[in-house]
């Protein structure tokens, strides 16, 4: 059995040093996101406590986000993104101090911003 490491020091270290190698590899929503590394071929599992979306984002942050009723969620525009083009989906931003990871899709240009709870990676 391969053995995991709970630190976020090597997703970290994966996005620094060769960012546009690690994509989208597998979706367990709402709670799980699998990225994979082509270089160094690791699977990084990322245990997600929240996600904001474009707009959404910006409201959060101002502290006026209003849910109506039939309104679509993150978790709700990533898995439709994932299913349409998961090859277009690449990690934009990391940072494991504070705990977040950015998620662009270069297809539909939208941008998804994870609160994580747990960083774990895999040696395949």
């Amino acid at each position: 059995m391969s053995p995991t490491f709970k630190s976020g020091a090597f997703i970290q270290q994966c996005f620094a040093v060769h960012p546009l190698c690690l994509s989208l590899k597998k979706l367990e929503l709402p709670e799980r996101i699998v990225l994979s590394c082509s270089s160094c071929n690791l699977l990084h599992r990322l245990t997600v406590r929240a996600m904001t979306t474009g707009a959404a984002a910006l409201l959060q942050s101002a502290g006026e986000v209003r849910v109506t009723k039939g309104e679509r969620t993150a978790v709700d525009h990533l898995a439709e993104c994932a299913a349409t083009h998961q090859s277009a989906l690449g990690v934009r931003a990391m940072d494991v101090a504070r705990d977040s990871v950015g998620l662009r899709c270069a297809e539909c240009r939208r941008m998804y911003d994870l609160d994580v709870s747990a960083f774990e990676t895999h040696q395949r």
